[in-house]
C-alpha cells in the first residue's frame, strides 16, 4: 500500500510515540529511595531573666531565651547561656529522638550569679530608692540579691537635696560589693545656682559683689555679668556696655554705684547710668583691670596688670594719678585695699607688698625678705573690724600658700588653710568670721579661730575652686565658683 507523503505527514506523531513506547519498555526502570525523616530531638531554653543568647556544643544558635532548638539527633548536648554583665552557665542534657525537653534556669535563686550594693549616705538615715522604686532601707545598708544590670540608686532625707549615681552590677560579686558614697545637700545652709536650675549665663564664675539692695553681681569668664535679686535675674544693662565679656573683679562704693573690672578697661553702673573707662579715654595705666576699691573720701584706685592708679575729681573734673615703679616696684597688681586710716595697701604678682599713706609722700615694702610673709605672691586683701589687715596668697613651691596678717605691731603667719591652697579673695563679716576663697573650698575662720573647710567632699557641691565671697546684710555668705555656679551659704546666722 502506498502512503502519500501529506498522509506520513499526518500519521508522524503517532508512529513516533509508539516508537518511544516500545523503546521504554525494552530497557530496566530504576528509582530513587525517599530520603530519611528529618530527627525529632527538642529541646526548649528558657530563663528568668530573659534575653540569654543561646550556644549549642559551642556554635551560636542565634535565638535568645525563650526560644526552642529543633531537629537534634539523640545523643548529649550542652547548652551555654550568655548575656553581657553575667557569668556564662552550661547545662549538659541528654535529648531522645520523638521527645520534647527543656530547660529552664532562674538567676535569682543563684547567689553567686546575683550582686550587691553598700549604701552610706552623710549625713545618715537616708531612704534607698532603686530606678525610683523605694527599697524599704534606709543608709548604711547593704542590698543583696541583686540581678545584673545599670541601676539608679537615689538616696533622699526630708530637707535635703535628693542625690543619685548610676551603678553597674555583675553577676559574682561575692567577692566584690559595689558601694554608693553620696554626701546630700542640706537646703536649710544651703542654695545652687547654675545654668541648670536658673537663669544664669554661666557656670564659670570669676568674681562677685553684693549692691547696697542685696543685689548679687557676678562676672564670668567671656559671658559678662549677671545679677540676682532673690528672684529674678538680670544684668542685660551692663552687658551692652562692657569693653569684654571677661570680669576680673567686681566693687561697689558707698553711693552704691557698681564697677566691673575687665580686660580691656572698667564700667561703672549706678542703677540707671553706665559709663566705661577704658586705655584710651583715661588715665590708666593699662587697660587689664584686676582690682578696684575706693578711700573715704569716694576716690577710686584701680590696680591693673601694668601698675596701679588713683582716679579723684577737681572742679567737677576726673584726674589721674599713676604710681611710679619706686612705689610699685612690680606692675603686675592682683588686689588693692584702703585701711582705716586712708593708707593704701597694693598686693602685687612677685613683690610683695606696697604700703602707701594717703598723702603719698611716703610708702613701704613689705616682703618675705623684711618681714617674713607667708611668700610675695599677694593674691588677696581684708580689714577686720579691728583693724588688722589680712592677707591672702598664691600657691609658692618653696613656701606654699597660707594666711597673714598684720595687728598694727607685726606680722603674724598662720595655717587655717591648705599650704598648697591659692587664695582667691577674702571676706570678714561684722562678727570678724574669716570667709577665705581658696582653690580648694570656701574657709571659715571664726573670731575664735575654730577652722572649718567647705569642699566638694562634705557637701556635695562643686565648690572646690572658689573665685569670690560676698556677704549679704541677712548674714548669707555667698560665693563665685568656677565651674559649679553661684553658691549661698545660710549657715552664718
Amino acid at each position: 500500500m502506498k502512503i502519500s507523503f501529506n498522509k506520513a505527514i499526518k500519521y508522524f506523531p503517532l508512529f513516533f510515540l509508539t516508537g518511544i513506547i516500545f523503546y521504554s519498555c525494552s530497557r530496566q526502570v530504576s528509582v530513587t529511595p525517599p530520603d530519611a525523616p528529618p530527627p525529632t530531638g527538642f529541646i526548649y531554653v528558657s530563663t528568668k531573666p530573659e534575653g540569654f543568647q543561646i550556644y549549642l556544643n559551642g556554635k551560636e544558635q542565634r535565638r535568645v531565651t525563650p526560644d526552642s532548638i529543633k531537629w537534634l539527633n539523640s545523643g548529649v548536648y550542652q547548652i551555654t547561656l550568655r548575656k553581657d554583665l553575667y557569668r556564662d552557665t552550661s547545662i549538659y542534657i541528654k535529648v531522645d529522638e520523638g521527645f520534647k525537653d527543656s530547660v529552664f534556669v532562674d538567676y535569682s535563686l543563684n547567689s553567686s550569679m546575683t550582686g550587691s550594693i553598700y549604701c552610706f549616705s552623710n549625713p545618715p538615715n537616708a531612704e534607698i530608692f532603686i530606678n525610683d522604686s523605694s527599697t524599704g532601707k534606709f543608709t548604711p545598708a547593704t542590698l543583696t540579691n541583686i540581678i545584673p544590670g545599670n541601676y539608679e540608686v537615689r538616696f533622699h532625707i526630708p530637707d535635703y537635696r535628693d542625690d543619685s549615681v548610676y551603678v553597674t552590677v555583675y553577676s559574682g560579686s561575692g567577692s566584690f560589693t559595689n558601694t554608693v558614697m553620696m554626701t546630700l545637700l542640706d537646703t536649710l545652709l544651703w542654695n545652687q545656682y547654675t545654668t541648670g536650675n536658673s537663669q544664669i549665663g554661666s557656670n564659670n564664675l570669676t568674681a562677685i559683689g553684693i549692691d547696697q539692695n542685696d543685689v548679687i553681681w557676678v562676672g564670668t569668664a567671656g559671658e559678662g555679668v549677671f545679677s540676682f535679686n532673690g528672684s529674678t535675674w538680670g544684668g542685660n544693662q551692663v552687658y551692652a556696655i562692657l569693653p569684654d565679656k571677661n570680669i576680673n573683679c567686681i566693687t561697689v562704693d558707698k553711693n552704691n554705684t557698681m564697677f566691673f573690672g575687665t580686660n580691656r578697661g572698667f564700667v561703672t553702673y549706678d542703677g540707671s547710668q553706665e559709663h566705661m573707662y577704658g586705655f584710651k579715654t583715661s588715665g590708666l595705666p593699662n587697660f587689664t583691670i584686676k582690682s578696684i576699691c575706693f578711700d573715704h573720701s569716694g576716690n577710686w584706685y584701680i590696680g591693673t596688670q601694668g601698675g596701679a592708679a588713683k582716679s579723684y575729681l577737681f572742679n567737677g573734673e576726673r584726674n589721674w594719678i599713676t604710681y611710679g615703679d619706686s612705689m610699685v616696684p612690680d606692675n603686675n597688681i592682683n588686689c588693692l585695699l584702703c585701711d582705716n586710716s586712708d593708707n593704701l595697701w597694693v598686693g602685687m604678682n612677685s613683690k610683695g607688698l606696697s604700703i602707701i599713706n594717703k598723702s603719698i609722700t611716703d610708702w613701704q615694702l613689705v616682703n618675705n625678705y623684711n618681714s617674713h610673709i607667708t611668700n610675695d605672691n599677694i593674691r588677696a586683701l581684708a580689714i577686720s573690724p579691728s583693724g588688722t589687715i589680712w592677707v591672702g596668697f598664691g600657691s609658692n613651691t618653696i613656701y606654699g600658700g597660707g594666711l597673714s596678717y598684720y595687728d598694727g605691731t607685726s606680722w603674724h603667719n598662720v595655717g587655717f588653710i591648705p599650704s598648697t591652697s591659692q587664695t582667691n579673695a577674702i571676706l570678714i563679716d561684722k562678727n570678724d568670721n574669716k570667709w577665705v576663697a581658696t582653690d580648694q573650698g570656701l574657709v571659715e575662720i571664726s573670731a575664735s579661730n575654730k577652722v572649718t573647710i567647705f569642699n566638694q567632699a562634705n557637701t556635695n557641691l562643686p565648690i572646690n575652686d572658689v573665685t569670690g565671697v560676698a556677704g549679704d546684710s541677712k548674714g548669707n555668705i555667698w560665693i563665685s565658683t568656677y565651674g559649679g555656679g553661684l553658691v549661698e551659704y545660710k549657715g552664718n546666722h
